[in-house]
C-alpha cells in the first residue's frame, strides 16, 4: 500500500507538472500566434498592419468619395496612398464635415486629417509635422456678371462673403482690414452648402481655396486674399504616428522630390485659378479675331497637310480643345504649313504666323531662335535607330533630317562632339543608315514603331534613349500674352489628351503595299503559282492522251 501511495504521489506531481507545461504552452501560443483581424472591407488582415482612422470630408480636388463604398480620388487621398508605400499604414475612413472631423481629430477619435493650415492655439491640442503636405492661395470669386465687383478691394464693400469655418476667415478678416473695407462674411460648416449659396447667388463673392477648387460655370477670380500651408496632422496622442509621418515625408522629399508639384500638376490643371486670365492674356484676347498655327510637315503624328491640302494631325485638334477649354470664342484660326523647321520659326519671329508647332530644342535653342517655348504639349523618348549590333561607335556618326532642327538640336545636347550628316528628309537618314553611310539617326518617340514597321526598314534596329525630348508650341519672344494662354490650355486639357490623339495619327505613319504583301509572302505565292503550273501541265497531258487515244 506505501509502495502504491509513492508511485501515485509520484504520478500526481508528473501529472501537475504535464498540466502546468500545457497551460504555459496554450499561454504562449495565444499571445504569440498571430490574430485573424477583419479591415473595414471584411478582409482578414494582419495583426502587424497598423489601422490609422482617417478623417475624410468632401473637399472638390482635394479629396473626393467621402462615402462608405464611394470611389476615392484626389490630391489628399493620393498623398495618402504614397505614404503608405513607406509606412505600411492601412486606413479606415471616417467621414464627416470638416468642423466634426476636427473635433473627433482634438478628442482622440481619428488618428489622421488632411488640410489643416497652422495656428498657433492649435499647436497644444492637435500635432503637426514637421513639413506641410502642400500650400494653398486663397481666392476671391464673383458671378463673371456682376460688374459692382472689381479687382479693387473697395468694391467688396457691403456684399456678401461665404467662407468655410477654416483658417481662411482669419485671412479674409485680415484682408479686409487691411484694405480698409467692410463686407458681410458668411460662415460655412461644409463645402457642399457654400458652393450651393454661391451656384444660386446666395452669396456675392466665394472665398475659395484657389487650388482645390474646380472650376465653375460663369465665376470669375476677382483676386488673391492669402496664402498658407497646410498640414496632414495628427492625434496629439499619437506620437508613434507622428514620427512616422515625418519619417515617411522625409523619406518621400529625398526619393521624389519632385512628388508633390507633380501632385498638384495633376489635381489642379482645372481649378477656379487655372482660369483667372492675367492682365497680359485679356489684352491679346482683346486685340485679335484671329490666330495663326504654322506646322511642319511630314511630321506625323503631330503635323502635316493631307492629300487635300488640309492640315491634320495632333495640332488639328489641339487648338479648338485648347480655345474651348478656356471658354474663348471668336478666334478665327488658320494653319500655314511648312517643309522646313527654320522657315517656320523665321516666320513666326517676323510676326506672319502667332504660333509655330511643334517647337523643340530646350531653352538655349528656342532662346537663340528669339520665340519662347509652351509648357510641353508632349514629353516622351527619342529612339536612337541603328544597323547590325549596337556598340560605343553607334552614336558617333548621325544621319540627321536638316529640315527638322529638333532633330539636330536633341544629338547637338545629347551627343556633344558626334559627327552629324545632314540629309533632305528622315527617310533619306534611314536610308543612309541602311547603306552605311552613317551609323545612327534618331526618330521621336512616337513616331518611330509605326516608321520602322514599314518593310523597307525591317533590317533596323531601335534603341529607346533615356533623355526626354519635347514637343512645345512657340511664340515670338515678347507675346507673353499668348504664352501664358497657351500654356493655361496645355494644363487644363492635361498630357493624356495630346497622346491619345498622337496614337490616333501615328498609324498614317505606316503604309503595306502591293510589294509588301508579296514580299512577306513570297513562298506562298510561289507555291501557288507550282500548283496552277502543275495542274495546267496535267491538263495538256491528259488532253493529249486523249488526243492520241482518239487517232488510234
Amino acid at each position: 500500500m506505501g509502495c502504491c501511495r509513492k508511485w501515485g504521489s509520484l504520478f500526481a506531481g508528473i501529472g501537475k507538472r504535464i498540466i502546468c507545461f500545457s497551460f504555459l504552452i496554450v499561454l504562449i501560443t495565444v499571445f504569440i500566434s498571430p490574430l485573424s483581424v477583419r479591415a473595414e472591407d471584411g478582409s482578414l488582415a494582419d495583426p502587424e498592419d497598423k489601422i490609422i482612422r482617417v478623417g475624410y470630408y468632401e473637399n472638390e480636388v482635394f479629396e473626393e468619395g467621402a462615402a462608405v463604398g464611394a470611389v476615392k480620388t484626389g490630391y489628399a487621398y493620393e498623398y495618402y496612398r504614397k505614404l503608405s508605400e513607406y509606412t505600411g499604414w492601412k486606413y479606415e475612413y471616417v467621414y464627416g464635415s470638416f468642423q466634426e472631423l476636427y473635433d473627433m481629430l482634438v478628442k482622440g477619435e481619428i488618428d489622421l486629417m488632411a488640410g489643416l493650415a497652422w495656428k498657433e492655439e492649435r499647436a497644444s491640442i492637435i500635432a503637426y509635422p514637421d513639413e506641410p503636405m502642400g500650400n494653398e492661395t486663397y481666392t476671391l470669386v464673383k458671378h463673371d456678371r456682376d460688374g459692382t465687383v472689381s479687382r479693387n478691394p473697395k468694391t467688396l464693400r457691403g456684399k456678401k462673403i461665404g467662407v468655410l469655418r477654416s483658417a481662411m476667415v482669419d485671412e479674409l478678416e485680415k484682408y479686409l482690414v487691411a484694405s480698409g473695407t467692410t463686407a458681410k462674411v458668411v460662415i460655412f460648416e461644409d463645402y457642399d452648402s457654400l458652393f450651393t449659396a454661391f451656384d444660386t447667388k446666395e452669396i456675392d463673392i466665394l472665398a475659395a481655396e484657389g487650388y482645390g477648387t474646380r472650376e465653375r460655370e460663369h465665376a470669375e477670380v476677382i483676386s488673391n486674399f492669402g496664402a498658407n500651408d497646410y498640414y496632414l496632422c495628427v492625434n496629439i496622442k499619437r506620437k508613434d504616428i507622428l514620427d512616422e509621418l515625418n519619417y515617411a515625408q522625409l523619406q518621400l522629399s529625398v526619393e521624389e522630390p519632385s512628388y508633390l508639384s507633380t501632385l498638384r500638376s495633376k489635381y489642379y490643371a482645372s481649378t477656379i485659378s487655372s482660369r483667372s486670365f492675367s492682365e497680359s492674356e485679356r489684352t491679346w484676347m482683346s486685340e485679335h479675331s484671329s490666330l495663326t498655327i504654322g506646322y511642319l510637315e511630314n511630321y506625323l503624328p503631330y503635323s502635316d497637310t493631307d492629300e487635300e491640302g488640309n492640315v491634320t494631325g495632333v495640332i488639328k485638334d489641339l487648338i479648338p480643345t485648347i480655345l474651348e477649354s478656356l471658354d474663348i470664342s471668336g478666334i478665327d484660326v488658320g494653319y500655314v504649313g511648312y517643309r522646313s523647321y527654320d522657315d517656320m520659326i523665321y516666320d513666326v519671329t517676323r510676326g506672319d504666323i502667332d504660333v509655330a508647332f511643334p517647337v523643340g530644342g530646350g531653352l538655349y535653342y528656342s532662346e537663340e531662335n528669339g520665340i519662347y517655348q509652351s509648357n510641353a504639349v508632349i514629353s516622351t523618348s527619342s529612339d536612337l535607330v541603328y544597323l547590325g549590333e549596337y556598340n560605343d561607335d553607334v552614336v558617333t556618326h548621325f544621319a540627321v533630317n536638316e529640315n527638322n532642327k529638333m532633330q539636330y538640336y536633341y544629338i547637338e545636347t545629347n551627343f556633344p562632339g558626334a559627327e552629324v550628316s545632314l540629309y533632305p528628309s528622315i527617310e533619306e537618314c534611314l536610308d543612309a543608315v541602311l547603306a552605311g553611310e552613317a551609323n545612327a539617326t534618331t526618330l521621336n518617340g512616337l513616331r518611330a514603331n509605326d516608321i520602322l514597321r514599314n518593310r523597307k526598314y525591317s533590317g533596323l534596329s531601335l534603341k529607346q534613349l533615356s533623355m526626354a525630348d519635347d514637343r512645345c508650341f512657340g511664340v515670338k519672344i515678347g507675346n507673353e500674352g499668348l504664352l501664358k494662354l497657351l500654356n493655361r490650355g496645355v494644363n487644363i486639357i492635361g498630357p493624356e489628351y495630346a497622346r491619345n490623339m498622337a496614337y490616333r495619327y501615328a498609324g498614317l505613319l505606316y503604309s503595306y503595299s502591293n510589294m509588301d504583301m508579296f514580299k512577306d509572302n513570297v513562298w506562298l505565292f510561289l507555291s501557288v503559282i507550282l500548283v496552277i503550273a502543275v495542274i495546267v501541265i496535267l491538263i495538256r497531258l491528259l488532253r493529249t492522251r486523249v488526243q492520241l487515244f482518239r487517232m488510234i
